[in-house]
């Protein structure tokens, strides 16, 4: 197996530049705590102080600063921070150009502290170094030709990674949607969507990803039922099977809070209060609850060794604010409080990654809403206690943690802020010890 990656890894990386020479990133890189962690107290060790590009998503679609020049066109301005950003958030500094395009958000990220990127896609706008991204599988098909253009991209985004010292971590890509695992109808993955995926893995591969993953559940969670996620369990080991047998590349699914509402895995009672307010209702057929929540059943059912999975430390808390109660399978109504920090505690090396998405809490009352509104990592106005999370979930270092902001980008009224707001993040991500 060792031999087999290395091969593969090695002719992945084949073509780079000297400037951007291809180091293989073992799983050591990212399994194994930094000896940094130890030695300063930081809850994040420099080595995994890290943003997936949804937060900066406004950045690579934009015409960059090298693009503008070579155009003969305006670049995009906006403000990045003075000279005493972000300890004064007031000073926003001169109006200047603002990066676009991957090489330039790399440099920018680079410079902030960041070392670890989560892509959430591979496009850019045309007009910047590199080109435009190359469909993988036009008309859903993967010929010769397209995956060779598409490698050919993953090389040269390699090398505006090596160039700033960037490792690729994961991805929030492409999965097989016409193939819902062994159990289902038919049971067989299609040809397309197995090209599809090898060419996926190959990407990955080329970038030096250790992990491949995607923005969404297992299965959809507005089906708490355990018959669908059991089947979502045998999809995502079958998957992992191919990607780390044949890659060693490990594929994780992301969350939401629906993912740790509870599991319905009991027979149909009948209810009489209402689940929020336990107000009395009319008698009501549900299905009973043992208290497990859905991410549990399908760690329950995966293996260890294979699957991984991100946790959105944002939306651990918003479950935990959301789904305080449930119906045991007698029909009462019980109150049983999710612990974000608990749940990966007891599991914690299946946790390998985190979106450090930061919450201010709303004052909306339990059960209603959200409970908390997004800010950046790190602001005083912070009501999600990460000091804490870090310090009780165990294995210290061992986790790599992406900064995300869904609401980051200012638009045309302030299109620096997304930059700014990673500025913040990463200072804060930066000083958290404990």
């Amino acid at each position: 197996m060792s031999k087999h990656l290395s091969r593969r890894r090695f002719i992945a990386g084949a073509g780079l530049t000297a400037a951007a020479a291809f180091t293989p990133l073992g799983p050591a890189s990212v399994f194994s705590p930094t000896s940094a962690s130890a030695a300063n107290g930081r809850l994040i060790p420099d080595g995994k102080v890290g943003t997936i590009t949804y937060t900066q998503r406004d950045v690579p679609t934009r015409i960059g600063i090298a693009a503008s020049r070579a155009l003969g066109v305006s670049p995009t301005m906006g403000y990045l921070g003075g000279p005493n950003f972000p300890n004064d958030l007031s000073d926003l500094g001169p109006l200047v150009p603002l990066p676009g395009g991957w090489l330039e958000l790399f440099e920018f990220l680079a410079k902030c502290g960041f070392k670890q990127i989560e892509f959430a896609g591979y496009g850019q706008h045309a007009s910047n170094p590199g080109g435009a991204a190359p469909n993988p599988a036009p008309s859903n098909v993967t010929t010769a030709e397209s995956r060779a253009a598409y490698l050919a991209y993953a090389r040269t985004l390699r090398g505006f990674l090596d160039a700033f010292g960037l490792q690729a971590i994961g991805n929030h890509g492409y999965v097989p949607n016409t193939w819902n695992g062994p159990g289902s109808a038919g049971g067989k993955m299609t040809t397309e969507d197995y090209n599809r995926l090898q060419t996926e893995l190959e990407f990955a591969s080329i970038l030096g990803m250790p992990f491949m993953g995607t923005g969404s559940d297992p299965t959809s969670a507005n089906n708490r039922n355990i018959e669908p996620w059991t089947l979502a369990g045998e999809k995502w080991q079958a998957l992992n099977e191919i990607a780390v047998g044949q890659w060693g590349i490990h594929m994780y699914t992301h969350n939401h809070s629906p993912a740790y509402n509870f599991l319905q895995d009991g027979p149909m009672v009948t209810v009489t209060q209402d689940r929020i307010t336990g107000a009395p209702i009319a008698p009501t057929q549900v299905r009973g609850e043992s208290g497990k929540r859905l991410m549990q059943h399908y760690l329950d059912v995966t293996s260890p060794e294979l699957v991984v999975i991100e946790m959105d430390v944002y939306w651990a808390h918003v479950a935990q604010h959301q789904h305080r109660w449930r119906y045991d399978w007698n029909g009462n109504r019980v109150e049983d409080i999710f612990d974000p920090t608990a749940q990966v505690a007891k599991q914690t090396q299946r946790y390998a990654l985190f979106h450090a998405k930061d919450g201010d809490a709303t004052g909306q009352p339990d059960g209603v809403g959200d409970g908390y509104s997004w800010i950046p990592f790190g602001d005083a106005r912070s009501d999600i206690n990460y000091k804490g999370f870090y310090r009780g979930i165990g294995a210290k270092g061992y986790h790599n943690s992406n900064y995300e902001q869904d609401n980051a980008p200012g638009g045309n009224a302030d299109p620096g802020q997304s930059l700014r707001f990673s500025k913040i993040s990463a200072a804060g991500m930066k000083g958290l010890r404990g």
